[in-house]
């Protein structure tokens, strides 16, 4: 079978395409420098286990190493979850949480540094904060730096630990709720500030008091919508005009069902995210067709009441002047 046209292969177009593959001299190159890499790699490696031999045996006097490979196995069988979390004195946890209360209330517009310096306590120094339920109790847990003790002083610590929270979660809802955040940025800019937010209030308080409040702040903002779409008709309001009402939201409410699910897809699991968006705005857009639809029937039923009441009075003159005529 021959190949016609540019594709076509003569002894040129072969020479060319061998010359594309690098030769025997470029291809021992090639193996030379993986080997020396992997050479490099192994040499960083087992300099790594021989320092951590090293400070296994100094810090574990019922554990001794004796070379490298004993160093894998104890990697291997070590329980990291069995490790007890250090503890922070009460005193310096009570006086580092009353820091922080002290900053929200005497001071300006210090809640987004409070709020980074926390999340960076915890990403990178590995201290967990309780993320309990509002007004429920706790134990402040952490990994490395704070637990708290259990006497009758928890109670202020938690006491604290909530006002400090609570003065964080007013900070981000009115950042979630300033027209000001959003209107001035593009949609991307919009679902990423939303984003961060949503984050930073499931950082303080547990996955379902957080959307219960932020189902609210939309629930609230879909209603709105939906009623000033219908009360913007002019005039008498009737089945038309209702209808038109809700067509001229459709947009509005489509870009506001795809901003959730961007904002809530990549921080809650798909079946949760699902029902918020069921919920919020599925169900709140019928509620609010069903209240404003009884609403026009009980008018309607009405104006056709005073119509058979007006007819029949009208009526009931037309029979008394014939009767009088008569």
């Amino acid at each position: 079978m021959e190949w016609g046209g540019e594709y076509s292969l003569d002894s040129s177009n072969l020479d060319c395409l061998l010359n594309i593959f690098p030769g025997d001299g470029e291809f021992q190159q090639i193996l030379s420098d993986i080997d020396e890499k992997i050479k490099k790699n192994s040499a960083s490696v087992e300099q790594c286990l021989k320092e951590l031999q090293s400070e296994v045996n100094e810090t574990c006097t019922d554990e001794l190493l004796q070379n490298t490979t004993d160093c894998l196995h104890w990697l291997n069988n070590c329980s990291f979850s069995s490790l007890k979390p250090s503890s922070t004195p009460h005193g310096d946890l009570i006086e580092f949480l009353k820091t922080l209360q002290s900053l929200l209330r005497n001071e300006q517009n210090q809640e987004e540094m409070i709020l980074h310096f926390l999340l960076e306590l915890s990403s990178q120094c590995g201290v967990s904060f309780p993320c309990t339920p509002s007004g429920t109790s706790f134990e402040l847990n952490s990994r490395a730096s704070l637990h708290a003790i259990e006497d009758d002083s928890s109670m202020n610590i938690k006491s604290v630990w909530d006002d400090v929270r609570l003065h964080l979660r007013r900070f981000l809802v009115n950042r979630l709720q300033s027209p000001h955040e959003t209107n001035t940025a593009t949609l991307k800019q919009q679902m990423q500030f939303k984003t961060q937010c949503i984050q930073h209030l499931l950082f303080l308080y547990p996955e379902s008091e957080v959307l219960t409040k932020y189902q609210n702040m939309q629930n609230k903002l879909v209603s709105e919508l939906l009623q000033n779409c219908v009360l913007s008709s002019c005039g008498e309001t009737n089945f038309d005009k209702v209808v038109h009402g809700y067509q001229s939201s459709i947009p509005t409410l489509c870009t506001m069902i795809k901003e959730d699910l961007c904002i809530l897809s990549g921080t809650i699991d798909p079946s949760s995210t699902l029902m918020f968006i069921n919920e919020t705005y599925l169900d709140t857009i019928t509620e609010e067709i069903t209240i404003l639809l009884e609403r026009l029937c009980e008018l309607q039923f009405k104006e056709n009441a005073l119509h058979i009441i007006k007819t029949s009075k009208i009526s009931k003159k037309h029979r008394g002047t014939v009767h009088a005529l008569g």
